[in-house]
């Protein structure tokens, strides 16, 4: 890591932290970097969550409180939170040396659905503004035009 760091090559390994949403850490996540760097990069996590609990509990406390994962034969909804790594930063409560993260949250949602459309991963993409219902001095300051992107996940069937 120190390697890395110090010759600004890439870092396949690199560290990956734990975030915490339905009370448990995320079920997947990826990262990749920017233009090879070690203290650039983008993350996205992703949590399951039962497509019927979703539906049950949607608007009310109950929907951030689920702390199960769900069965894997089981119609999921996947929630997902998307960071943009801009370097180094020293955390003030524990001095430790982490990430400081890029604060316009908007331009990496954009960015993530961009890829995922690229890739043909997603489709049929919508915009949701916050609040509105779905069909279905700080260590990092974050700023959000409170829109949330809703997508199909493509499934590939094989030949």
């Amino acid at each position: 890591m120190i390697r890395a760091f110090v010759l600004n090559s890439p870092y396949p390994t690199a560290p990956f932290s734990t975030l915490y949403l339905f009370g448990r850490g995320q079920d997947i996540g990826f990262q990749k970097a920017i233009d090879n760097s070690p203290r650039k990069r983008h993350h996205i996590r992703f949590w399951a969550l039962s497509l019927t609990r979703a539906q049950a509990t949607w608007g009310a406390a109950g929907f951030w409180l689920n702390t199960d994962r769900p069965p894997d034969n089981e119609r999921v909804l996947w929630v997902g939170a998307g960071t943009r790594d801009t370097g180094l930063s020293l955390t003030r409560l524990t001095f430790q040396i982490t990430h400081a993260t890029d604060s316009d949250t908007n331009a990496e949602r954009d960015h993530i659905i961009a890829e995922l459309t690229r890739s043909r991963t997603i489709e049929a993409v919508k915009v949701y503004q916050s609040g509105q219902d779905l069909l279905t001095e700080h260590v990092n300051h974050y700023v959000t035009d409170g829109e949330i992107a809703l997508a199909r996940l493509v499934v590939k069937h094989p030949c």
